[in-house]
């Protein structure tokens, strides 16, 4: 059976006393204590220096309402420029979106996703930047390239 685990370690200094956090958890399919075992695999998309967004999660490539985990981040090692990443509506509906947030250089973020709607990411059009993106998956309908 398959096994996917995530984990993170954060240490800080800024408040009066030291923190650390560290969690790490399997990731399992809905309902269920089974693992993920499924993945789109890690894809890359360049985006150059006019803003421009794109769908980089397609809401019909997964099964809705399965427990979906999105992985991306901005490979960009200046801080000077960002992503945003947001949840969008289908075009087939109205059209709206969510902003889940900015991801700057180096920046990464793993969240929850069921399935039901497009993720989007739109580059702040000051330089050509590459975003790196993956879903682990609880069910996918079709591949695609």
């Amino acid at each position: 059976m398959a096994t996917i685990n995530a984990s993170i370690s954060i240490s800080s200094n800024i408040m009066n006393y030291p923190t650390s956090i560290n969690k790490s958890m399997t990731m399992k399919k809905l309902t269920s204590c089974h693992g993920i075992d499924e993945t789109t695999g890690l894809r890359t998309k360049k985006f150059g220096e006019v803003t421009t967004a794109a769908v980089i999660v397609e809401h019909d490539e997964l099964t809705d309402d399965k427990a979906h985990m999105v992985y991306v981040r901005n490979t960009t090692s200046a801080k000077d420029g960002f992503f945003y990443i947001a949840y969008n509506a289908s075009a087939a509906g109205p059209t709206t979106t969510e902003v889940i947030g900015k991801l700057y250089g180096g920046d990464w973020m793993l969240f929850p996703y069921n399935g039901n709607v497009n993720i989007t990411a739109a580059s702040d059009g000051r330089a050509e930047r590459v975003l790196e993106y993956m879903v682990f998956a609880d069910g996918i309908v079709a591949t695609k390239g």
